[in-house]
């Protein structure tokens, strides 16, 4: 074999193990989760109209994600509801609205984790989190940033 056929050999062995290696980086990431966009009719109701008075266009209505746990060999179903996704230039938003009946005090932070984080955790390309009060009128934006 002369010396241009084992450099073809050893640059195509290169190609492979790349191709390899990208492939197999491909296969085991995690799938993109992406806020869902608006199928039909929104909903034009007072949140809706707060938070268009604040700036936000609201781009999808309430939404299910189904969420199973698994405890040892159990498994158990829930659901977690998203009320409305808005959007504000090109920062989509999960949105909460306040309930009467589950106030959740702004004020303390590990109050706030608890009960918002997994809505902002949800979708890979959303900003943060809208609080709605509709009561008060106000919308807060909640963002979290994680130290890892």
């Amino acid at each position: 074999m002369n010396d241009d056929v084992l450099a073809l050999i050893f640059v195509l062995f290169v190609f492979a193990c790349w191709g390899l290696i990208v492939f197999r980086r491909w296969l085991h990431r995690a799938p993109d989760v992406k806020a869902p966009i608006a199928e039909g009719r929104l909903p034009d109701d007072e949140v809706t109209a707060l938070l268009a008075d604040h700036g936000y266009v609201v781009t999808h209505g309430k939404h299910k994600v189904n969420v199973t746990v698994r405890i040892d060999d159990k498994t158990l179903g829930s659901q977690m509801f998203v009320d409305y996704f808005a959007k504000r230039g090109d920062a989509v938003y999960v949105v909460k609205v306040a309930k009467s009946r589950k106030p959740l005090d702004l004020t303390v932070g590990s109050a706030v984790r608890e009960r918002l984080l997994p809505y902002a955790l949800l979708y890979d390309d959303t900003a943060g989190v809208l609080y709605v009060d509709v009561v008060s009128r106000q919308v807060h934006q909640i963002r979290f940033e994680l130290e890892l």
